[in-house]
């Protein structure tokens, strides 16, 4: 069997993950949990894990060519210590790591966004940190060429409840951008060094229980869905009724905030009503977003 599907189950499916979830019981061994976020081809990931046996490793990275290079690396070496989680850092770090539940972090060489006009996708924002300040217990570290994006990242401290320290350095980290930067003259790289400085005054994004809407009356092949744009992004893709199990589907798309999330919303009929729920098996977190999208099903079924 290829490598790269040997070690599936190090791979956590956040669809499949509820906001109660906690990380640290992922592990065959309960043992303080270091965070790395965008871990690349995952060789720093697993080089920590090897030479740190006493502590477990969660990574989070959002491209599959880099999860899939990383469960190959995986299945070559020994060390069980290691999760990965494929998702936007942005999302997980609002609505799924609990409070204190991550010992440090560490982000090595991010993005930087040098636009301008995409400062707004870098990470380390008064936010994003802010939130990080109430996962981890001791802070964490950032390591960047890039001098706008140190910068930016000094400049979003107050207000997240930590404290920054940013050092100069030399290449020592390893990794492939940094081989990649130190090959074409880069010499100062720099260390952004995050400790606690006060509580968190951020919360984990609460759960929002998504209710099954109801309809007496529903007329699937009349249904015309119309998104909304208020605040938060609701989009209809696609719709498909099956006259025979009296079942009508659509296919949704909800943005809110960071979050982007795809999933099929069924009306089913069912002793003498319809109702209107997402589809089972489809996996979502449960936001104001989904049960809006619920609500616009229910109004174009009822005008329909």
């Amino acid at each position: 069997m290829d490598g790269k599907y040997r070690e599936l189950h190090r791979l956590l499916l956040w669809r499949q993950l509820s906001q109660r979830w906690d990380p640290r019981g992922e592990f065959p061994i309960d043992q303080p949990l270091y965070l790395e976020i965008g871990f690349g081809n995952g060789e720093y990931l697993l080089r920590q894990a090897h030479e740190r046996p006493q502590h477990n490793f969660l990574g989070i990275e959002m491209h599959w060519g880099s999860v899939r290079r990383c469960l190959r690396r995986l299945a070559q070496a020994a060390s069980q210590n290691v999760r990965i989680l494929q998702m936007d850092a942005h999302v997980a770090v609002r609505y799924l790591l609990p409070s204190q539940s991550i010992e440090k972090f560490v982000a090595l060489f991010p993005c930087p966004w040098p636009k301008r006009d995409h400062e707004r996708f870098r990470l380390f924002s008064t936010e994003f940190m802010g939130h990080l300040n109430r996962v981890c217990r001791s802070g964490g570290l950032v390591v960047t060429d890039h001098r706008g994006l140190m910068e930016f990242a000094r400049a979003q401290v107050p207000g997240s409840g930590l404290e920054l320290t940013v050092v100069e350095t030399e290449a020592r980290y390893n990794t492939k951008y940094e081989r990649r930067w130190s090959g074409q003259g880069q010499e100062i790289f720099f260390e952004l060094h995050y400790r606690p400085q006060a509580v968190s005054s951020y919360q984990q994004i609460a759960e929002v229980p998504v209710q099954t809407l109801i309809l007496d009356s529903f007329q699937p092949e009349d249904v015309v869905l119309k998104g909304c744009q208020e605040g938060l992004v609701v989009q209809f893709r696609q719709q498909l009724y099956d006259p025979k199990k009296r079942i009508f589907m659509a296919l949704t798309t909800v943005v809110e905030d960071h979050l982007s999330q795809t999933f099929w919303i069924e009306a089913a009929h069912k002793e003498g009503q319809w109702h209107i729920r997402p589809a089972l098996g489809g996996g979502f977190l449960p936001t104001v977003g989904v049960q809006r999208a619920l609500e616009l099903v229910q109004k174009a079924g009822q005008s329909g």
